[in-house]
């Protein structure tokens, strides 16, 4: 008995390891656009201290970035939109009713050097950042047209991305001198941050990958493994540890998500939940007239996008992934077969270990990724970061993944395991603890906006140092 269960979790986290560790890597054409390349999307009710009153939205894109990779450091693509969707109406059907887009500009200032930064930065506005981007953000109400510009902050300051982190020398104190400052105020009270950040998606993909290699005590954990603070290394290890993500965050009141600009308090009101997601787009025609600058012309069109964190990795066949990439989420009606019958329930589950499984149509998967929108109760109060169960509502804690949005320091590898299994069915009680042996991410994150800890430093960090597991971030 205990072998067979060993077996199933083995399958399980199969289908769990394409559902989440890959969404670093969400479609074959994606491979080749890694700045259009989404990673993760967040949406939570802020538990910074005294703004309980806000919403937080966060993309992360260009996954696995070697903090040493100079001395052309990642940056964002001037020629990608970066969008966050919010839709508050209809029921939540997956079309946008509030539009807010990223727009980059990289400026190469004057220099005889051969790198994008020199000397001690002491500044979000030092002399030695080369590569400087800046950034518009543009506010769309879909249903009236009305657009809002914005391009600097209340104090008039341009909106700049947060330098990359090289290590103590170049940027010293890094949180305090360059993360922290380039979080905005804009005129409307909204905050924004653009910027390097530290990977907050935890999980053993390396073992999951080497065709199941598990490290004990996954994939059934028990016990301290399971509510503990997991497997030490070399029992677990981070594959995302030590590596960076760009970030884009906003931080917005929740009168300015609900469709009637109000804080809702009742969970049956209209306007208590609302769903939103992230994507990319670029215009349609490129023209690359070498030796000159590549030209964009005519229409945006999307490129990728992402809601929750499973459905293209997990539920969608591998020739549909670039096809569901640039579908939208109100057309997702079209994927239920393959979510509703997930391939990895009949195929594998029920097909290859004979398992008891919830019947099909599974309307607990239709629920939350058809549409493909991460789903917020706007009247579940936020959980204090010291307090927040990593496992979310199936830990007790209801103000995380799914049902009250997505934290950073939601384990939804394990969450999404268990919904796999069966745990959000009622009446259904046979899904085992399930996991990977990673519960937390390799550094803190933090408990203040943007909340993604301060990037790792090219001069030490992780994947260099050997700690497998524990990523070093320096210069804070």
């Amino acid at each position: 008995m205990k072998t067979h269960s060993y077996r199933l979790g083995a399958a399980l986290l199969l289908l769990g390891a394409s559902a989440f560790a890959a969404s670093h890597r969400n479609g074959p054409l994606l491979l080749e656009d890694q700045t259009a390349n989404l990673n993760d999307f967040y949406i939570f009710r802020s538990y910074e201290s005294g703004r309980s009153d806000r919403v937080v939205m966060s993309m992360s894109a260009q996954g696995f970035q070697n903090p040493d990779n100079g001395p052309s450091y990642y940056k964002f693509a001037d020629s990608v939109l970066y969008r966050f969707n919010i839709n508050n109406q209809r029921n939540l059907d997956g079309r946008p009713d509030l539009i807010v887009d990223f727009n980059f500009h990289t400026e190469l200032r004057p220099n005889p050097t051969f790198v994008s930064y020199f000397g001690t930065i002491k500044g979000i506005d030092d002399p030695g950042i080369f590569l400087y981007q800046t950034y518009t953000i543009i506010i769309r109400n879909v249903s009236t047209g009305q657009a809002t510009v914005i391009g600097t902050d209340k104090n008039g300051h341009p909106l700049s991305v947060a330098p990359p982190n090289l290590g103590p020398k170049s940027t010293p104190n890094y949180e305090a001198t360059l993360g922290q400052p380039s979080v905005f105020t804009l005129a409307n009270g909204w905050r924004v941050f653009a910027g390097p950040r530290d990977d907050a998606f935890y999980f053993d993909s390396g073992a999951t990958f080497d065709t199941l290699n598990f490290r004990t005590p996954a994939p059934v954990l028990s016990g301290s493994a399971d509510s503990g603070a997991g497997a030490a290394y070399p029992n677990a290890v981070d594959g995302f540890a030590g590596y960076n993500i760009s970030l884009i965050a906003i931080e917005m009141p929740i009168t300015a998500v609900t469709a009637d600009g109000t804080v809702p308090t009742d969970p049956k009101s209209s306007t208590a939940k609302i769903g939103a997601w992230a994507s990319t787009l670029r215009q349609f025609v490129t023209v690359r007239p070498s030796p000159g600058d590549p030209q964009h012309f005519g229409e945006f069109v999307q490129i990728d996008r992402v809601g929750n964190p499973l459905t293209v990795e997990a539920l969608i066949p591998l020739p549909m992934k670039d096809y569901w990439n640039r579908s939208q989420p109100s057309n997702d009606q079209q994927f239920a077969q393959f979510i509703g019958d997930p391939f990895f329930v009949s195929g594998v589950l029920q097909g290859v270990f004979n398992l008891k499984t919830p019947p099909t149509p599974r309307t607990d998967l239709l629920g939350v990724f058809v549409p493909d929108i991460t789903r917020i109760d706007l009247t579940i109060p936020p959980t204090p970061i010291d307090k927040q169960s990593r496992l979310g509502p199936l830990g007790g804690d209801n103000a995380g993944w799914p049902f009250g949005g997505r934290r950073p320091n939601d384990d939804v590898v394990d969450i999404g395991l268990r919904a796999l299994a069966g745990v959000l069915v009622p009446g259904f009680s046979n899904a085992p603890p399930l996991g990977d042996g990673v519960n937390s991410n390799d550094v803190p994150t933090l408990d203040h906006f943007p909340f993604h800890a301060a990037p790792h430093a090219g001069y030490l960090h992780s994947q260099e140092n050997g700690t497998n597991g524990k990523g070093t971030v320096t210069g804070q």
